[in-house]
């Protein structure tokens, strides 16, 4: 409802210095609530236009080869989505956001109705409920649309447990683990997902500045991966002890479905394989690496002979169904036997 122009009104007032003086003023009050849904609306509509992308073209780069841009999109997801009950109050909800500004941070995020193709968006972590984009301190200034200064970006991990953290949803529930850890009091979520990388942040900037990469490295990150864990082996007449340090600030592997593979192959000189054994690491098994836990395997070498090789193999699967061709290689150790 619109309200009606109020007018103000001072006038006839005459002296011998001053004439008369008449001030009209016109107040035109516009229900502050329609104000801010027309600003929400409009920047679903500036993304899907791709202003965000030519105002902010190196920041989408980063952010459309992420994992984020992919959330409801990847197969992997859809496929296991598509087994899930109830998914839409279950899944979706977190590979397709409202934004978390709005819906409440750290709250169980909402599906929105519009753009499930765009995943987690710039609009899910930065637009709020004025229509304004929220960011750290330093954010360049425009006409195009509102700048907030939110301490809620230094440091994030309140804001990424809004769905990486609800204890509900394990699959995604990472942050629990990381407030439990050492790591907790000095780092963040962006620490090691979102490193510093030095950049113009729009188009109106007139230099570079220090900002977080939106790229988010995870488990699809094959550098993030080699970087997970420490791997030693020691062996003794009979035995290979393996030793296994967790590096990262959340439980390992960080999903339910991810599995790390501790793989001993015991190999003659000639490279014929002599003997396997194997250990998995998940969810299933109750058995995942808590933050900077250290751990120790111990296997049966017993048949091992002279100039065999031992090989120790730490080996990342994805899901339970990811095939042999596509599992990564997260650390590799060799010890020749004298």
């Amino acid at each position: 409802m619109n309200l009606k122009a109020v007018r103000w009104g001072i006038g006839g007032v005459s002296s011998r210095l001053f004439g008369c003086l008449l001030i009209i003023l016109t107040v035109n009050f516009t229900p502050r609530a329609e104000d801010d849904t027309n600003r929400v609306a409009e920047a679903y509509h500036a993304f899907q236009d791709g202003k965000c992308q030519s105002c902010h073209p190196a920041i989408w780069r980063e952010w459309e080869d992420s994992m984020h841009a992919k959330a409801w999109v990847d197969e992997i997801y859809q496929a296991a989505a598509q087994q899930v009950p109830d998914r839409e109050t279950k899944c979706d909800q977190c590979h397709a956001p409202q934004p978390i500004l709005i819906t409440g941070i750290a709250e169980m995020p909402k599906l929105r109705d519009r753009q499930r193709e765009a995943g987690v968006s710039c609009l899910v972590c930065h637009l709020d409920a004025k229509g304004a984009m929220n960011g750290p301190a330093a954010s360049a200034e425009t006409y195009f649309h509102e700048n907030v200064t939110n301490p809620i970006y230094t440091p994030p991990t309140t804001l990424c447990a809004t769905c990486h953290g609800q204890q509900s949803v394990p699959e995604h529930d990472q942050v629990s683990s990381f407030r439990d850890s050492e790591f907790a009091d000095s780092s963040s979520c962006a620490t090691c997902h979102m490193p510093i990388v030095e950049r113009l942040q729009s188009t109106t900037s007139h230099e570079s500045i220090k900002g977080r990469k939106h790229t988010w490295r995870g488990s699809r990150s094959v550098t993030q991966l080699k970087r997970a864990a420490n791997l030693q082996l020691e062996y003794t007449s009979g035995k290979v002890d393996v030793k296994i340090r967790s590096r990262t600030g959340h439980i390992l592997p960080g999903g339910v479905l991810r599995i790390i593979v501790v793989e001993v192959t015991l190999l003659t000189p000639d490279g014929t394989e002599r003997q396997k054994q194997h250990i998995s690491i998940s969810a299933e098994n109750e058995n995942r690496l808590l933050p900077s836990e250290n751990r120790v395997y111990t296997f049966d070498t017993a048949s091992a002979a002279t100039a065999d090789t031992i090989r120790v193999r730490l080996i990342y699967q994805l899901t339970p169904d990811t095939p042999e061709p596509k599992r990564i290689l997260m650390a590799e150790k060799t010890h020749i036997v004298p």
